[in-house]
């Protein structure tokens, strides 16, 4: 089972991207990238078909676009949780998903990303110190947003 079939059995509200990566070519690199809308499960397809011997970044920024619009509308529902798959180099040029990171924290809704080496520095710039380094392990982010959900629900009870 995987942190985000989890979440949403423990009633987090979640929306957001996952990636699916399919098939091998050569190298070890993904034939095909899709994210999946989790409220909704429409797929979005981020890959460009570049050739057998391209080199470099193949995200189809087009893809991303269309992305971009299923995370907003997450956005405006205000969902509990938003999962972006991930920051990374598209995000650390200040383009991607970057503004939708940014939506996120001006509406105070709690976003589950994943970063790796090369951007980590391009994300604590970002985030200024607002995230929770959390390790990749199911346990360790069940935990932490167990810690939203009491927080929310304690925010939610003390407007009503």
């Amino acid at each position: 089972m995987t942190a985000c079939t989890k979440l949403a059995a423990s009633g987090l509200r979640l929306g957001g991207l996952l990636q699916v990566s399919e098939g091998v070519r050569g190298g070890n690199c993904a034939a095909s990238v899709h994210v999946i809308d989790l409220r909704t499960g429409q797929s979005f397809d981020i890959w460009q078909n570049r050739g057998a011997c391209a080199r470099g970044c193949r995200l189809d920024e087009g893809g991303l676009a269309q992305s971009e619009i299923a995370i907003r509308q997450a956005i405006t529902d205000r969902v509990d949780l938003l999962v972006i798959n991930r920051f990374g180099r598209a995000e650390s040029l200040g383009r991607g998903l970057r503004g939708c990171f940014e939506a996120a924290l001006l509406a105070g809704i709690p976003a589950l990303t994943a970063v790796r080496a090369p951007y980590d520095l391009a994300w604590a710039t970002f985030h200024g110190g607002l995230a929770a380094n959390l390790a990749c392990n199911i346990a360790e982010v069940l935990a932490w947003a167990s810690r939203l959900k009491v927080r929310n629900a304690r925010a939610y009870a003390s407007t009503l």
